[in-house]
């Protein structure tokens, strides 16, 4: 009787995180992308993606940045590399979120990167939950022939 009410309860409490995970995941899908991507974001990951594909990190193992993304479709973001001899990146401006596609458009009107400035860069995300965000940007934030752009994981700030 007594291993019953243990699994009865183990059960419940399995059911419960089940439906909680759910609820969340079903949130975070429901919510537009131009609301999930507002606010700050603390970077993660900043890999260079190489012409062949695979991945480098490109501003040292573990890169400082942060991102914001306003309601009034501002942006700024900035990346201090960590280690490596890549100098770092800052860049702002307006931009536009693509609901169907998930289509970043930064317009930049500041950037560090001197053929940037003046330009529209695009690129893609995906909202692994409402706390992070993936973004592949189409154009390398490294000048070198060889990286065809750069992933970034970025996680909300708090």
């Amino acid at each position: 009787m007594y291993q019953r009410k243990i699994l009865r309860t183990w059960g419940l409490a399995a059911a419960a995180l089940f439906i909680l995970t759910s609820s969340v995941a079903a949130q975070t899908q429901q919510k537009p992308a131009k609301e999930l991507i507002q606010g700050n974001w603390a970077l993660m990951i900043a890999d260079n993606v190489r012409s062949e594909g695979n991945n480098v990190p490109g501003f040292g193992p573990l890169p400082n940045g942060n991102a914001t993304f306003g309601a009034d479709g501002r942006y700024s973001f900035q990346i201090t590399p960590t280690a490596g001899s890549q100098a770092g990146v800052s860049v702002s401006g307006t931009y536009t979120l693509d609901e169907a596609g998930k289509a970043l458009t930064l317009k930049v009107e500041e950037s560090s990167i001197p053929n940037w400035k003046g330009t529209t860069q695009n690129g893609t995300v995906k909202f692994i939950s409402s706390d992070h965000l993936g973004w592949t940007t189409t154009s390398p934030l490294a000048p070198a022939a060889e990286f065809t752009g750069t992933d970034l994981i970025w996680a909300r700030a708090r």
